[in-house]
């Protein structure tokens, strides 16, 4: 059960979308729905190498002068619905806005956030989607950047196993959407063009541990794909219909390093349909 939820709000081009699916899933759990948003820090740079340092802090104005508008959405889109709506606004100062969404998620069930997006003037600064999959410790819904229906979201689900760590956090922290799902099914995708060795990974355990849950699990497909892992799942996601994915999130980050498996970071990348990570 999700009592808590995060809503990261970062990008008035984004916020009707990133609300659709947040505001269903709220108020499926009448869960309190938190959003939160974060005014990006300044930029310190120097013109000359050891010259005088410039303080550049347009995209702050920017940020604040679209932030009501945000607002005003949120407040629209939860008035009267079966949830507790909280709008909260917070200054990243000196820090990278990433540092105050973990602050919140990391004490909240779970974590929505909207999928980068690189032609944004904002993207650097603003999207953090990512990194939370990786670092939140909880999972995340990260939203595709793409129009696409929001209805019924969790009605049917593609879940992405490969008897990993990661894997297992995921299915296990997306076991309250799948006990509401219509339809569950579990692909387990041959990593033969991955770096990991070639291997079929049973799944008949995940699948009758599910059903003990409630879950309506169709039953494991094994597939051997034809390109990498990220772009089979997102074609089986496709094929089945889903409306969501879930997967585990494999990365790590080190200091002044950001490192993504290659399912994921293509799966990041190019989702047209939301998927909840988990690392």
């Amino acid at each position: 059960m999700y009592r808590t939820i995060l809503l990261h709000c970062n990008d008035k081009r984004r916020i009707n979308m990133l609300l659709a699916y947040a505001v269903n899933l709220a108020e499926m759990f009448e869960a309190h729905l938190r959003a939160l948003s974060v005014v990006p820090p300044p930029m310190v740079t120097t013109t000359v190498p050891g010259g005088p340092i410039a303080v550049i802090d347009a995209h702050c104005g920017v940020y604040r002068a679209e932030n009501p508008e945000m607002k005003a959405a949120f407040e629209e889109a939860t008035r009267g619905r079966a949830l507790v709506p909280e709008w909260r606004d917070a200054e990243a100062d000196g820090y990278p806005v990433l540092d105050i969404v973990l602050r919140y998620g990391r004490a909240s069930d779970l974590v929505v956030a909207g999928q980068t997006d690189r032609e944004w003037w904002g993207s650097h600064y603003l999207d953090v989607a990512d990194r939370l999959a990786v670092e939140a410790g909880r999972p995340v819904l990260i939203v595709p950047k793409f129009p696409a229906p929001a209805e019924g979201l969790g009605k049917k689900i593609l879940v992405g196993w490969n008897a990993r760590r990661e894997a297992a956090r995921a299915v296990f922290d997306a076991l309250p959407i799948l006990q509401k799902a219509t339809e569950v099914k579990v692909v387990c995708v041959n990593p033969q063009f991955e770096q990991n060795a070639a291997q079929v990974v049973p799944a008949a355990d995940i699948c009758a541990s599910l059903a003990r849950h409630g879950v309506k699990c169709e039953g494991a497909e094994e597939v051997d794909p034809r390109t990498g892992v990220g772009e089979t799942l997102l074609a089986c996601a496709h094929k089945f219909g889903a409306d969501l994915l879930v997967m585990g999130c494999y990365g790590h980050t080190r200091w002044r390093e950001f490192i993504l498996g290659g399912a994921t970071r293509h799966v990041l990348s190019y989702a047209n349909l939301p998927v909840l990570m988990s690392h």
